[in-house]
């Protein structure tokens, strides 16, 4: 199994995946996306990369009845021994929290409007 390389994005994603693990249920992208506050191609990117590396498996949503025409989702979660390489990599290297919060996505600044005068 080769190791993936850590950036600041896998760490999130394993993070969250971890979490997943212990409780015991899979999560699908858009939950992973919302979660970690990243980009869809970042999150899609780590996953490919974990998925190569035999540290997670996806398996497809079954369409549940009704619901033609809404695209199905792809749940992953950890293999065992990508849980446990996960728990390893996050011992090794903690994830340390940013300075700054990083908006939710979708949410720009936003100004003021000035009093007319």
């Amino acid at each position: 199994m080769a190791r993936p390389r850590m950036s600041s994005a896998m760490l999130d994603v394993l993070g969250l995946l971890l979490e997943a693990w212990d409780q015991q249920t899979e999560v699908h992208g858009w939950q992973i996306m919302r979660s970690v506050r990243r980009s869809g191609p970042a999150v899609y990117a780590v996953l490919d990369q974990l998925e190569d590396a035999g540290w997670i498996t996806g398996s497809w949503q079954h369409p549940p009845a009704g619901a033609e025409g809404r695209p199905r989702r792809r749940y992953y979660r950890l293999t065992p021994s990508g849980a446990e390489a996960a728990r390893r990599q996050a011992v090794a290297r903690p994830r340390v929290p940013s300075p700054r919060p990083r908006p939710a996505p979708g949410f720009g600044l936003h100004r003021r409007a000035r009093p007319a005068s």
